[in-house]
């Protein structure tokens, strides 16, 4: 049971999917010939502004269209890393090798190197930078190869600690003169990843006697046009496709991976990954107090040395207590120049204004960081964890980090739906959703309709490493 609250003089009672006259009647929605109230309600069949992830992806073309309800796409990483060592080159670990240009051996996970590379060893307080030349190999021994190798150097002094575990990254490749080798080229293969599509449909049902039914209010559009007829069949449609529309963006950011679980039919009612987890392997952390140092330092862990820094667009998507804080953290953060700033303070004399919101920040190497409010995460019947001092859904303060793509380029979120994926149909009686049935076929006997709606769609992110969440975090 929902507490109510003390001021709470009138409820109506709730239903849902098949409407009689007896729930208009106990709802006092049925009085004929009263029309002095308007209800507004906003039909979102034609406005997606209240579901962000669908208005930026199907609403701004960044869509794709597939045949089946699976599909797969490549992904190309790096041409190259570190080689791992899996031995150590000397007698035990920490032992030096390389002194007086003595040769030594490396043993490592892959056979990419060739003789005449220069490698250096990433790890290791003593190695600083160690050029080590391959000079022959490799022999393939248990685990991995090996090469015999010698420190590039003239002072006979230096050494090198070459322990399992150590990783080795070509610097370049330098031979002889008159010499017949060179160096080594790598090559990446790409990744293969693979989603699916969930299926989604809605019906409601409505007796002819109800959708003919005068009702005490009357309904708004979006345009602000005011319906005259006044019946339940306008506000059922309407309270309909908002539902709709909002289970649908509910589904692309909370969808889980899912094959397992059998519909009526004993086939299984499949569901595709939504954002939050398509985003399970990408930059995740947990914060306690949100700081422009803090966001600075996670968007160039997620860019550095992966994005462009011309390129360096990203949308932050987050309730409203989450715009909060960020207002907070960058108002914090620009304090010494905001004292005189007239974009917080304007009027003059007794009409003085005073405010502003932080939703933008332009970082260093380039880059650029849009806020835009995610109503999903304030949903209070979805998001029930609160926060104990604010009493508003934690998820409020989530923020999740999306690269949509470079402009002009291809867009590293998609909206993807089936070929004839949406559908759309009538089940009629003696009433039709076009009045009541004179002589045409029916599908049933009952004096009423059923409207189905039937979508396959889901929402793809070629490069989670591109993005991530940060995550509020209660100590």
């Amino acid at each position: 049971m929902i507490k109510q609250s003390k001021l709470t003089v009138l409820t109506r009672p709730w239903h849902a999917n098949f409407t009689e006259t007896n729930h208009l009647g106990s709802a006092f929605l049925t009085e004929p010939h009263k029309f002095d109230k308007v209800l507004t309600r906003v039909f979102t069949a034609s406005r997606i502004a209240d579901n962000p992830l669908t208005a930026m992806t199907k609403g701004m073309g960044r869509t794709s269209e597939i045949e089946g309800f699976d599909w797969e796409w490549e992904l190309m990483g790096a041409s190259n890393r570190p080689l791992i060592a899996i031995a150590n080159s000397g007698a035990a670990a920490g032992t030096a090798v390389g002194a007086n240009g003595l040769p030594f051996a490396i043993t490592v996970d892959e056979d990419w190197f060739k003789p005449g590379d220069v490698v250096s060893p990433n790890t290791g307080a003593n190695n600083a930078k160690r050029l080590i030349r391959i000079q022959s190999g490799p022999v393939n021994v248990a685990g991995g190869y090996k090469y015999t190798c010698k420190l590039v150097t003239d002072d006979n002094a230096a050494s090198v600690v070459v322990d399992a575990g150590s990783q080795l990254s070509k610097m370049f490749s330098v031979y002889e003169e008159g010499g017949d080798q060179s160096g080594s080229t790598t090559y990446a293969m790409p990744m293969k990843l693979k989603s699916q599509l969930s299926t989604y449909r809605k019906e409601y049902s409505i007796t002819g006697d109800a959708a003919n039914q005068a009702l005490v209010v009357a309904l708004m559009d979006a345009e602000g046009k005011v319906y005259k007829d006044y019946k339940w069949l306008k506000y059922a449609e309407a309270e309909y496709w908002i539902q709709w529309h909002k289970e649908k963006e509910r589904g692309l950011w909370y969808g889980q991976m899912s094959n397992n679980v059998a519909g009526a039919n004993g086939r299984a009612a499949r569901t595709g990954p939504g954002v939050q987890e398509l985003l399970k392997d990408s930059h995740v952390h947990v914060y306690n107090t949100l700081t422009e140092k803090l966001i600075r330092e996670y968007l160039l862990d997620i860019f550095f040395g992966r994005v462009d820094m011309g390129s360096r667009d990203i949308v932050a998507y987050t309730g409203e207590y989450g715009m909060l804080a960020f207002h907070q953290a960058m108002s914090n953060a620009s304090a010494p120049f905001l004292t005189m700033d007239s974009k917080f303070i304007g009027g003059s004399g007794s009409n003085l204004e005073f405010g502003g919101q932080f939703v933008k920040y332009n970082g260093p190497n380039g880059i650029s960081l849009t806020l835009r409010h995610n109503p999903v995460y304030d949903d209070r019947e979805i998001n029930t964890q609160m926060h104990p001092n604010k009493q508003v859904p934690l998820e409020s303060m989530r923020f999740t980090f999306l690269d949509f793509g470079s402009k002009g380029g291809d867009a590293n979120i998609k909206y993807v739906h089936k070929k004839g994926g949406y559908k759309l149909g009538y089940v009629s009686g003696l009433q039709t959703p076009y009045g009541a049935n004179k002589g045409g076929l029916m599908s049933n006997a009952k004096d009423a309709y059923t409207m189905i709606v039937h979508d396959q769609c889901g929402v793809q992110i070629d490069d989670v490493t591109r993005c991530g969440e940060l995550i509020l975090g209660l100590q």
